[in-house]
């Protein structure tokens, strides 16, 4: 469990997997020293090192540099103090999650050298084969982003270890099939498909984020105690959440969207040199 610093006043009942949600004095230390989630951290380097190893040769130069990338926004996602601040500021868990889906797995995304992937059997290929699948992939991903951000759902995962890292399994899982239907697909049709339903997902996204903006009162009732050192109400904070999913959010989304296209409209020109 991360080490934190609690709140001087009566604690919540429910101490979520970051800690206590902390005040602002001697936040910066309060780091997720988890022995399980460093070692995560640390063997996903090491097999990157051995996938560079063995499929260096046909790799881009920018790919490992786009997973060194990766891997650093997702250490301060859930190892820096931002982890600790989810605890206390619904707006600080937007943060995390954005970080998650929409910078760091389209990162791993690109990282990722073609025909590096291993099925450990045609059966589970089968069953992943889906994903590949534009409407799917973007579908799936979007009703994961609707379903955490559920009060009900929300405070599951404060409350169970488990629940939570379910939320963040499915978040990122879900961000990378959908990025990597538009960042690597399976041929032209494929990224023009993806790129119409990460719209139709930006679409959606905006929805989500006018009614976290909007509601006439907190939605997430674990908050009502613990955003106060921070200067802010449980409704203020939820809707600052609000804006950033919906202006950072969007913008994230067009970004990436228009670098894809982008890629897209410049490969009739490569093949023509």
């Amino acid at each position: 469990m991360p080490t934190a610093t609690p709140l001087a006043e009566t604690l919540p009942s429910v101490i979520p997997y970051c800690g206590a949600p902390p005040v602002p004095e001697g936040f910066w230390s309060a780091w997720n020293g988890d022995p399980v989630l460093l070692s995560v951290f640390a063997l996903a380097a090491m097999g990157y090192a051995m996938v560079v190893r063995r499929h260096g040769a046909g790799m881009a130069r920018h790919q490992p540099w786009c997973f060194a990338a990766g891997w650093l926004v997702l250490f301060a996602a859930f190892v820096s103090p931002l982890c600790n601040l989810t605890s206390a500021l619904f707006s600080a868990r937007v943060v995390q999650h954005l970080l998650t889906i929409q910078v760091a797995a389209p990162l791993l995304v690109l990282s990722w050298p073609m025909g590096a992937v291993r099925w450990p059997s045609r059966r589970v290929r089968t069953l992943a084969s889906p994903l590949a699948v534009p409407e799917i992939a973007w579908g799936l991903f979007g009703l994961f982003l609707w379903v955490w951000h559920l009060p009900g759902p929300y405070m599951a995962a404060l409350r169970f270890d488990a629940v939570l890292w379910g939320m963040h399994a499915s978040l990122f899982v879900g961000a990378v099939a959908a990025w990597r239907t538009v960042l690597a697909p399976d041929g032209p049709a494929m990224r023009g498909r993806g790129l119409l339903s990460a719209f139709g997902t930006s679409v959606h996204l905006a929805i989500l984020a006018a009614l976290l903006i909007f509601a006439p009162q907190p939605l997430f009732l674990y908050h009502l105690d613990t955003t106060a050192p921070w200067g802010l109400s449980a409704l203020a904070d939820q809707q600052l959440g609000g804006l950033i999913m919906g202006v950072v959010g969007a913008a994230v989304y067009v970004a990436i969207n228009l670098y894809a296209l982008a890629r897209w409209l410049m490969v009739p020109e490569r093949q023509s040199t």
